[in-house]
Parts: C-alpha cells; sequence; structure tokens
C-alpha cells in the first residue's frame, strides 16, 4: 500500500509519501505500521545506486568490458547492501573499477597510434 501527497515548501517541489515496507530489517518500522517519508522529487530520479549502475554500464560500453562488468557486479552489490559502511566501499571500488575501465580503453586508444608510429620509424632504422 503506497500514497503519494505533493506539497510546495520552501521553493521545492517534495512528496509526501507513506509506504508499508515488509522489510523486517528496516530499523525505522515497527510491526509493519506505516512511515511517512519527505523526498525531494529529483533525488527520486536519480538515486546513488542508479548513478553506480550508469556509470558501470557506460564502463562497459565505453571501456574495457571486462573490468566494467566488475564494476557494475560491485554496484549491484553496494545497491542491495544495508550496511551504511558497507556500501559506501562497495560504492567506492565500483566507481574505481568503471573509471579505470574508461581510463584504459582511451588510454590504449591514444597509444595505438604512437606505437605505430614507433614500430614504423624502428623499421627505418633497421634497413
Amino acid at each position: 500500500m503506497s500514497s503519494a501527497i505533493e506539497s510546495q515548501a520552501e521553493g521545492k517541489l517534495n512528496i509526501l509519501e507513506m509506504k508499508e515496507h515488509p522489510n523486517p530489517a528496516d530499523r525505522n518500522i515497527q510491526n509493519g505500521s506505516l512511515q511517512e517519508v519527505l523526498i525531494d522529487k529529483n533525488q527520486r530520479r536519480s538515486s546513488p545506486s542508479c548513478s553506480l549502475r550508469r556509470l558501470a554500464i557506460m564502463s562497459i560500453v565505453c571501456g574495457i568490458s571486462c573490468v566494467g562488468i566488475k564494476a557494475l557486479l560491485l554496484a549491484l552489490r553496494a545497491e542491495r547492501e544495508v550496511d551504511g559502511k558497507n556500501y559506501v566501499v562497495l560504492a567506492r571500488r565500483s566507481r574505481r573499477f568503471a573509471v579505470l575501465s574508461i581510463v584504459l580503453f582511451v588510454g590504449g586508444l591514444m597509444l595505438l597510434p604512437l606505437l605505430v608510429v614507433l614500430i614504423s620509424y624502428i623499421m627505418t632504422l633497421i634497413e
């Protein structure tokens, strides 16, 4: 059961949601009672886990895919993490792998022409 009420407060559009959480691991919920949550509309669209997932997917597409897949797996594991400390560690590792994947790919693209020129130079010296 979920209901939403939109309110205008301090120039921000906020949504007041009442959700029934079946998850007993949530510490703020007691016996399946309703909880009021104030959520910024922009925050709802781009949650940190979603941006981690997007970065990991972009690292698969625009980078070295095997390293990007590791970043995606870490991002998904961080998304499921309940403990905040473990989430931060997994999110940091996911970002590192995603950036590493993209940097390695771009670095390889930049070094390829340099290697061709170097091999050509070495071949002319040998002759």
